[in-house]
């Protein structure tokens, strides 16, 4: 795939940024951009509704088969949809997908313990190249089938890695977080592999953030291009991004 591709995975806080959302999407007319996306909070929502239980193991959703049908109504009915159709209403040709339609990626069961949660590989470029040759803005679930149609709730930043893997793109991971911040609050521009292991080690990264930038090292390794951490907050979210320059924090190999 050529170099003016970008994968952007969007958090569920992102997913409600409207109007960040509208203005990148408008300015990405023209552009090869695919948005991957998970939807945790109104996956809890639905079931909320629903009186069903939701339990969680090393934070991941345990998915058992029977509760599928649900997972899938909120991830790749009302998010995907929804987001789908912002898209369209920007302007683009987006289209509304699983991460493994067109064998994307392939997925296979990650733990019995967790039901129907699926790990993600990267498998063919043909089905996403194809549409972005043709001006679709490819807008994917993370949600797989197997090769025997069996269903799987995917971790959404696993999935988006494994799509930008397949068409050897960068990846941008937007939330409500700018990047990683120095101990006086400040962003880091840049982080390689032995700046990040000196931030951890002298406690200025910490907490949840730590899963976060050990994520981003190792996705650079995996697809060779640079691996962004940055809030759609950001005022040079829709120039930089669709540039594919700097964002946020950029981690390289």
């Amino acid at each position: 795939m050529s170099d003016n591709t970008v994968v952007v995975k969007l958090s569920g806080k992102a997913l409600g940024a409207v109007e960040e959302l509208s203005a990148l999407f408008k300015a990405a007319k023209g552009q090869k951009l695919v948005v991957v996306h998970g939807g945790g909070v109104e996956v809890d929502a639905l079931f909320k509704a629903l009186d069903l239980e939701v339990i969680k193991k090393d934070g991941l959703r345990v998915s058992p088969k029977e509760q599928m049908p649900y997972i899938s109504a909120a991830l790749a009915g009302m998010c995907n949809k929804s987001l789908q159709a912002l898209a369209i209403s920007c302007g683009l040709n987006a289209l509304g997908m699983l991460a493994s339609d067109g064998k994307t990626i392939k997925v296979e069961q990650l733990s019995k313990d967790l039901g129907m949660v699926g790990k993600v590989e990267p498998n063919d470029a043909k089905y996403l190249s194809l549409l972005l040759d043709n001006g679709f803005t490819p807008v994917i679930a993370s949600l797989a089938h197997d090769d025997n149609g069996e269903l799987y709730n995917v971790n959404a930043d696993d999935a988006a890695l494994a799509v930008a893997r397949v068409l050897k793109a960068p990846l941008y991971y937007i939330s409500d977080v700018p990047g990683v911040l120095d101990k006086e609050g400040k962003l880091i521009d840049e982080l390689d592999e032995n700046k990040v292991k000196a931030l951890i080690e002298d406690g200025t990264v910490s907490g949840g953030m730590i899963v976060k930038v050990k994520s981003a090292i190792d996705a650079t390794k995996l697809i060779k291009k640079p691996v962004y951490i940055a809030s759609y907050k950001d005022k040079d979210l829709v120039n930089n991004l669709l540039s594919r320059q700097r964002l946020g924090t950029v981690f390289n190999v």
